[in-house]
């Protein structure tokens, strides 16, 4: 499986979906239909995707959307982001602030962690096995770290649409 392959279930799956919650199952069930070594690919990708958005400055974004972000609550706002499809995602990762332009005034705490299991899922429901280790490992945030203090400078658009 491909990268493009990869974006492509996501945003089908996505389109079937009314909520996370809906897209996580979609995706699972999607998944299962594959094959146990393109589960295994999607999973690869998956993690690729969300190393790619371990940075501070997108925590910076999680942070103010989300009115707080722990590092599991900024794990689930990458998991989020990677569901809301390619264009999206690599937006964020390209300028973080400009979330605050795509995001529509109805969306609320912006989490999906459910997504982050679908191929686990959908592996084990395939085989009875456990989906094997991809290795990859997001690390610490690139970039740099910042301070409350320090977002309005940072993300000034994010920080007049959210912060308090």
């Amino acid at each position: 499986m491909d990268l493009d392959t990869f974006w492509q279930i996501i945003d089908d799956t996505r389109a079937e979906a009314a909520d996370e919650s809906e897209h996580a199952d979609a995706l699972t069930e999607h998944l299962a239909g594959l094959t146990p070594d393109q589960i295994a690919d999607f999973d690869r990708h998956y993690a690729q995707q969300k190393a790619r958005s371990c940075t501070w400055l997108l925590w910076g974004a999680g942070y103010l959307i989300n009115d707080g972000c722990s590092d599991d609550g900024f794990d689930y706002f990458r998991d989020w982001l990677m569901g809301a499809g390619r264009t999206l995602f690599e937006q964020a990762l390209a300028d973080p602030d400009s979330l605050a332009e795509l995001l529509t005034p109805d969306q609320e705490e912006l989490e999906a962690e459910d997504l982050a299991y679908a191929a686990t899922h959908a592996y084990r429901q395939l085989t009875g096995n456990d989906l094997p280790d991809n290795g990859i490992t997001a690390g610490p945030p690139t970039g740099e770290p910042w301070e409350d203090e320090d977002l309005p400078t940072l993300l000034p658009h994010l920080s007049a649409r959210f912060a308090d």
